[in-house]
């Protein structure tokens, strides 16, 4: 099979595309996970604040932030700034995608899996993780 050749939804998605539709289904299974929810219960200190796993500090539930693009371009609104993290990737960023029975595997996961991650730290180790995948592509 050639690289970007369509294979699934009747000629109309290459395989990638198709990855893409079902990780999307099960992220969207995820948000109603209830471990995943409890442990963010779980790191609430008080109304409106979490306790980030990763800085270690009290943080607000939601910053200040404004749209980069769209019709919204510049303004502001609320960011979510408590986000519930895998503590090991869904997908490992050094291996890729292996099965989908891996996947799923690693996303439904018990509660003591989870990490409550400001975005500033969300946004390191997932920054961290992505050189990972590059690093592993370009290979």
């Amino acid at each position: 099979m050639a690289r970007g050749e369509k294979v699934c939804c009747g000629g109309m998605w290459t395989e990638a595309r198709m990855n893409q539709f079902i990780m999307g289904a099960l992220r969207k299974a995820h948000v109603k996970w209830g471990p995943a929810n409890k442990s963010k219960q779980k790191a609430r200190v008080r109304h409106g604040f979490y306790l980030c796993a990763g800085c270690k500090e009290e943080v607000p539930a939601t910053i200040p932030s404004v749209y980069k693009s769209g019709k919204k371009a510049g303004k502001p609104y609320r960011k979510e700034n408590a986000a519930i993290d895998h503590r090991d990737p869904v997908v490992d960023p050094a291996v890729g995608l292996t099965s989908w029975d891996e996947v799923i595997k690693r996303m439904f996961v018990e509660m003591d899996e989870y990490d409550i991650l400001c975005d500033a730290c969300h946004s390191i180790k997932t920054k961290e993780e992505g050189q990972i995948r590059a690093e592993r592509k370009r290979k």
